[in-house]
């Protein structure tokens, strides 16, 4: 089971590109909500103004271009993605679609990447009392399933949501979230950062594959071989004690800059900080490739590194924003998320991992040959965002 999960992670880690392998492609929607959203007889209908930022290797691979279209090929598009942009987008009142319209296309760079962006104005001449106003996003999402678009709204309802593949409708009026709403959003997205973060699952993965070597196969403790470790009394307090200190010491690096980044107090570009966490791995993969049986100092290892992955998890937290009246709350909340997650993650790898610790190729074939295949694909990383 364990070999199986580790062997879809890697494929999937080799499939992806390096802005992918982290969060997937990613579009942009900036929704302008008027004060008066309902149309009377005497009132005309209010237009409500969408502004689409998307990556422009997903625009030019909608189009049929393929991905290495230059952007000015692209641009000259403008009546394809319209029409592309007007059937994915849509605006709903009562069920009833809402008629829109789509400005010239033209290029942004947003971290380090090209992006179009494009308006869009729609006009509801449905009363307000029949039905809320519904925002709905299908485009890329077909062709990618991780694909995530994350939809800012103005205009008196301030607030910040991601749509996936299996959630892609905004409610845009109504009441604002409630505090545990907003809670509950936050603790969510922070689950779903780290499960999809597939560099920091790697990560704890490496820091964890030796586990199973504090034990004998006959269950009689290992003498330890680091001069940092202490020999515990069992096999079960040894691995508790490891435990404890490798998920901690990762907790509390990447929990630090975590804050910092998420409050703006250290902010670093995202391509130096992707390269350095796919780097992080190489180090650990390796380091359990050559000496599996020298564990004494990964906990400062995993608390140094924690320091460059709290960076890379705060990416989507800072493209949410944190709300003003919640900042401290939603920032709790986003990283109880990244632990829970991470807990589990130890929570289902562990019994594996204890079990073929019995067995006489544990250590030659799951942690030595696991080690290296990881370094291997962790390095793949490291040059593809290098070069990106």
């Amino acid at each position: 089971m364990l070999a199986s999960a580790l062997a879809a992670l890697i494929m999937l880690g080799f499939s992806a590109s390096p802005a992918r392998a982290h969060l997937g492609s990613t579009k942009y929607l900036y929704v302008e909500v008027p004060a008066s959203t309902g149309a009377t007889a005497s009132e005309p209908a209010p237009t409500l103004q969408v502004m689409a930022s998307i990556e422009t290797v997903d625009v030019a691979m909608q189009l049929g271009l393929g991905e290495e279209a230059p952007v000015g090929a692209v641009l000259q598009r403008h009546d394809q993605i319209a029409a592309w942009l007007l059937g994915g987008v849509t605006l709903r009142r009562g069920g009833v679609v809402c008629p829109g319209q789509v400005g010239a296309p033209r290029e942004t760079a947003r971290d380090q990447r090209s992006f179009i962006d494009v308006d869009l104005t729609f006009r509801c001449a449905t009363p307000a009392g029949e039905g809320d106003l519904v925002l709905r996003d299908d485009t890329v999402f077909p062709d990618d399933r991780q694909h995530e678009a994350l939809v800012y709204v103005g205009g008196g309802r301030e607030s910040a949501t991601v749509l996936r593949a299996g959630h892609r409708e905004l409610v845009l009026t109504g009441p604002p979230p409630a505090t545990w709403e907003l809670g509950g959003a936050f603790l969510w997205e922070g689950m779903l950062h780290f499960a999809l973060g597939y560099d920091h699952v790697l990560f704890l993965l490496s820091l964890l594959l030796g586990v199973g070597l504090l034990r004998h196969p006959s269950g009689e403790a290992r003498a330890p071989v680091g001069p940092s470790e202490v020999k515990a009394p069992s096999p079960h307090r040894a691995l508790l004690a490891q435990l404890a200190w490798l998920v901690t010491a990762f907790t509390v690096g990447h929990s630090v800059t975590l804050a910092l980044a998420a409050l703006e107090v250290v902010v670093l570009p995202s391509q130096p900080v992707e390269v350095a966490i796919a780097a992080s791995i190489v180090a650990v993969a390796v380091h359990t490739a050559l000496a599996p049986q020298r564990r004494g100092g990964l906990p400062l290892v995993a608390g140094g590194f924690g320091l460059i992955h709290g960076f890379g998890f705060s990416s989507v937290l800072r493209e949410l924003g944190l709300p003003a009246g919640d900042t401290v709350l939603a920032l709790v909340a986003f990283n109880v998320g990244i632990e829970l997650a991470q807990l589990a993650f130890v929570a289902l790898v562990l019994g594996p991992l204890l079990r073929l610790g019995r067995t006489p190729w544990y250590e030659p074939v799951v942690v030595r040959g696991g080690s290296v295949v990881i370094a291997l694909m962790a390095s793949y990383w490291v040059v593809e965002r290098v070069l990106g």
